[in-house]
């Protein structure tokens, strides 16, 4: 499985997702915000402080995406 390397908010509900095979990849999370719990982002200041585990973005209210899926995204 890839590893996440780093992650950095964007403007526009993105992330800046460096894998750790050096692979740069914007990711549109944007397409969530209307799921469950994934609502709570819609605040920036919430969105903003999402970090990495190494296999997953988090953020404090416990959401969070795979490497997997933001590949995919």
């Amino acid at each position: 499985m890839i590893k996440i390397k780093s992650v950095k908010p964007m403007q526009g509900y993105r992330l800046l997702v460096t894998f750790e095979d050096k692979t740069e990849k914007i990711c549109e999370i944007s397409k969530f915000l209307d799921i469950g719990s994934f609502k709570e982002l819609k605040d920036v200041t919430i969105f903003n402080q999402v970090k990495t585990t190494g296999y997953s973005v988090e953020w404090p209210n416990e959401l969070d995406l795979s490497a997997d899926t933001l590949l995919s995204t």
